[in-house]
C-alpha cells in the first residue's frame, strides 16, 4: 500500500512540474488537415479563372490558419532570407471548412500555393503543429 502512496505522488509531482501529462508521440496520432482544393500537389497546376476563389479544407485541432503564397515572390526581409519562405499574401485564423479569398489579393497571371495549418492544444506543452500539403495554382492572364 505503501509503495502504490509513493508512486502515486511520484506521477503527480511529474505531472505538476511538467505542467499536466504529456506522452511521447502522441502527437503522431493528431491527424494532419487536408487542403481539398483548389489546387494540385505539384505545379504546374490547375489554372483559375478567377481571383477570388473559394479554398476547401478538412481542419482539425482547436486552432488552424490557411496560407496563401505568392510563388515567385522571392525573399525580402532577412528573416524571409533566412528562412527562404515568402510572406504570405493571406494568412487567415479559420473555423470552418472554407474560406473565400477576398478580392484584392490574387493578381492575373500569377502562379501560388496554399496549405492549411492546424495547432492541437495551442500554447500548452503537448501542442504540436501539423500542415497539410501544399496545393498549387495559377490564375488566368484574363481572370477576374
Amino acid at each position: 500500500m505503501r509503495r502504490v502512496i509513493v508512486s502515486f505522488f511520484v506521477l503527480l509531482l511529474l505531472l505538476t512540474a511538467t505542467g499536466g501529462l504529456a506522452l511521447a508521440g502522441w502527437a503522431d496520432h493528431f491527424p494532419a488537415p487536408e487542403a481539398m482544393g483548389p489546387g494540385s500537389v505539384e505545379a504546374p497546376s490547375q489554372v483559375l479563372n478567377t481571383l477570388t476563389p473559394e479554398l476547401k479544407y478538412m481542419m482539425v485541432g482547436s486552432l488552424s490558419y490557411v496560407y496563401v503564397f505568392a510563388t515567385e515572390d522571392a525573399p525580402v526581409t532577412l528573416a524571409e532570407q533566412f528562412s527562404h519562405q515568402p510572406t504570405p499574401v493571406l494568412m487567415a485564423r479559420i473555423n470552418s471548412s472554407s474560406l473565400q479569398i477576398p478580392a484584392g489579393i490574387l493578381l492575373p497571371g500569377k502562379n501560388y500555393y496554399w496549405y492549411v495549418e492546424s495547432i492541437h492544444a495551442p500554447g500548452s506543452k503537448s501542442e504540436a503543429t501539423k500542415i497539410s500539403p501544399k496545393l498549387y495554382f495559377s490564375t488566368a492572364k484574363d481572370s477576374n
